[in-house]
């Protein structure tokens, strides 16, 4: 009985660790969009943002993000850096949103703001790398998010 289990316990295993590599791997597939932005609190120094960003998992297994390490731009001038998606699965062949909540302060969106107004529009995007975490270490790949013309 005990050699059945020490036949049997190698396979097992390697068979739940290839699950993970799959789901892990099934991120590169997956794509990435806005859902929305929003801004709101604004004070004299400040305003909140929230946006939502929607991944579409077209795998047949599902996709782990277990990072998601991003800059925002607005009329391609970096405004602020950050990162979100910690452990976020995405299920087979659907999509899931997730948010990230941010407090910008005046003083930094500066020459964005100021070309905004200029041009009367701000188009927006992300540029991003999504992370899957392996037995070697981290491995990252690009990802860009535009805004919806």
């Amino acid at each position: 009985m005990m050699r059945k289990i020490i036949l049997i316990l190698p396979g097992l295993l390697f068979f739940i660790s290839c699950s993970a590599v799959k789901e892990r791997l099934a991120i590169r597939q997956c794509k990435f969009f806005f859902v929305s932005v929003k801004p709101y609190n604004f004070t004299y120094h400040n305003f909140s943002l929230d946006f939502t960003l929607k991944g579409e998992n077209p795998n047949r297994v599902d996709a782990v993000l277990d990072r998601f390490t991003y800059t925002f731009f607005i009329n391609e001038t970096a405004i602020f850096s950050g990162k979100t998606g910690e452990g976020l699965r995405i299920p087979a062949n659907k999509s899931k949103n997730f948010k990230t909540t941010l407090v910008l302060e005046y003083n930094k969106l500066g020459d964005a703001l100021i070309e905004a107004i200029r041009l009367k529009k701000a188009d927006y995007k992300i540029k991003a790398r999504v992370y899957i975490k392996t037995i070697l270490g981290d491995i990252g790949y690009p990802v860009e998010i535009k805004n919806p013309q």
